[in-house]
């Protein structure tokens, strides 16, 4: 496995299809982040590469999981009680997490987790933060694993589903 590295803009089809085979993958599973076919989407995913937020690990030329980090968060965060107190700056925030099905459970998370966070330590971030929507139990039982913290629920609306409930998790890159 290669480790993370920013996605190209030619990799945009690509990563669209894993996310695409992912969100078929999943169907029945405790993973249930409610992506479908307008998130995300193929302007997301060029959006994000556009920005170097979106991030791939490969494996013999296939994506094996894709991630996009930055600090870019809902307007619900501002309220919130988070146990690290840290500017906008100063945090890492996790989107459209994903790894492909058929090596889920072999410590490919955990290793890209790892990941992410000597890359934020290296940046003097202090925290990183992901929100989860309501029913998928199964990346909450994944970050909690990882040394996440449960912080709050909070309804915020997303464009692919409406009005939601979302679970605030975080972890203290500090302690």
């Amino acid at each position: 496995m290669n480790g993370l590295k920013k996605a190209k803009i030619s990799e945009a089809e690509q990563i669209l299809k894993f996310y695409q085979n992912v969100i078929k993958s999943i169907n029945g599973s405790e993973f249930k982040p409610k992506w479908n076919e307008r998130y995300p989407n193929l302007e997301y995913i060029k959006t994000n590469i556009e920005k170097e937020d979106l991030y791939i690990c490969t494996k013999n030329c296939e994506i094996i999981a894709s991630v996009v980090l930055n600090n870019r968060f809902n307007s619900e965060y501002e309220n919130i009680n988070w146990n690290v107190n840290a500017e906008p700056n100063e945090i890492v925030v996790i989107h459209t997490f994903a790894i492909t099905s058929n090596l889920a459970g072999k410590g490919i998370g955990k290793e890209i987790f790892g990941q992410i966070k000597t890359c934020a330590l290296q940046k003097n971030k202090k925290t990183v933060r992901i929100d989860i929507i309501n029913g998928n139990t199964g990346a909450q039982k994944v970050f909690k694993k990882f040394g996440f913290e449960y912080i709050d629920t909070v309804e915020i609306f997303h464009p692919a589903v409406g009005l939601e409930k979302f679970h605030l998790f975080e972890y203290d890159l500090e302690k």
